[in-house]
């Protein structure tokens, strides 16, 4: 009987043991492991000699998880990123982390054939992802103008071969006043936003310097500030800030608060561990009294003549 209450004291005491156990060795882990998103996206990207970080990330090459939805790059040969639009492709000329934005131009080249040709296009860029500063100027080109009735116009003819006054190509900027006027006396216009109108002889040159656009992510740099790793959560779709415990919604729990939530739950596990080992040390002593007791009881019953209540008796008979 005695062994059978032993057996069920002992299975139902290790199995706490092992839970408690368990919970400071898995606590005891927490407090030295790094997070494996914060080590991937640690580790410095580079096309050429160009910095990529969030939100951008090199398609085939990078985990997407450090970069932003739709911001995939390529960086082919190792130079410069290029980004594609819907039109064409774009060179990465630079990238402006602190103000969210970056310096492109196209991929192939502008020249006059491009131009005179009207095989130029309006810049198709993502509004989702990506927008013009208000305050960049454009390039307007128009197509198929009339210049036989305007005197001010044919200043900003850029005398394409083949054509004449009635069919003439003109380029004029943004801020130009007569910009109103020469839409009235040309069929088709296209618009390229321009970062810099000065400093080159050519349109195409002009062109070719390329132009800025802003990024629409989520800003990273609060994550950054308080020492985390920018990425996203494709389960969830939405943005995280990695850190070294563990991913948080927008920035890193500070150390000192981290290390105190940590070192709270291995305290608990160590005191939880004395407790049981306290409960049971007090079980086996009791366990082991009552063993004790009851073997004496046993070996007086069949002892007999050495009872004290023998003793008793034989002494009253002699008084």
């Amino acid at each position: 009987m005695n062994q059978i209450h032993f057996f069920n004291l002992t299975s139902t005491f290790f199995p706490v043991l092992y839970l408690v156990f368990f919970t400071f060795f898995f606590q005891a882990r927490k407090l030295i492991a790094v997070d494996e998103n914060f080590t991937i996206c640690s580790v410095p990207r580079y096309c050429g000699k160009m910095n990529i970080k969030f939100p951008f990330f090199i398609q085939g090459r990078d985990e997407p998880r450090c970069g932003y939805p739709g911001f995939e790059i390529h960086c082919r040969n190792n130079s410069l990123p290029s980004i594609s639009f819907g039109d064409g492709d774009y060179i990465i000329n630079d990238i402006y982390y602190h103000n969210q934005s970056c310096h492109l131009s196209r991929a192939v080249s502008f020249d006059k054939y491009a131009i005179c040709s009207h095989s130029i296009r309006n810049i198709s860029i993502p509004s989702d992802r990506f927008l013009l500063p208000s305050l960049q100027n454009k390039t307007f080109l128009f197509f198929n103008c009339n210049l036989s009735s305007s005197r001010e116009l044919p200043r900003y003819n850029i005398h394409c071969a083949a054509k004449n006054e009635s069919n003439a190509t003109l380029a004029l900027f943004s801020n130009d006043p007569m910009l109103n006027f020469a839409s009235e006396y040309c069929d088709t216009r296209v618009v390229v936003p321009v970062a810099f109108t000065s400093g080159e002889g050519s349109l195409e040159g002009i062109l070719n310097r390329g132009f800025m656009v802003e990024w629409i992510a989520s800003n990273c740099s609060i994550c950054e500030a308080s020492g985390g790793k920018c990425g996203f959560d494709y389960t969830t779709y939405h943005f995280k800030c990695f850190c070294r415990d563990r991913p948080h919604a927008w920035y890193c729990t500070p150390k000192n608060e981290s290390r105190f939530n940590l070192g709270l739950g291995l305290a608990s596990s160590i005191v939880g561990i004395l407790l049981v080992i306290l409960a049971f040390y007090y079980c086996i002593r009791k366990f082991t009294s009552d063993n004790i007791d009851e073997n004496i009881e046993a070996f007086l019953k069949d002892h007999e003549c050495l009872a004290p209540r023998r003793l008793y008796r034989a002494t009253q008979q002699t008084t």
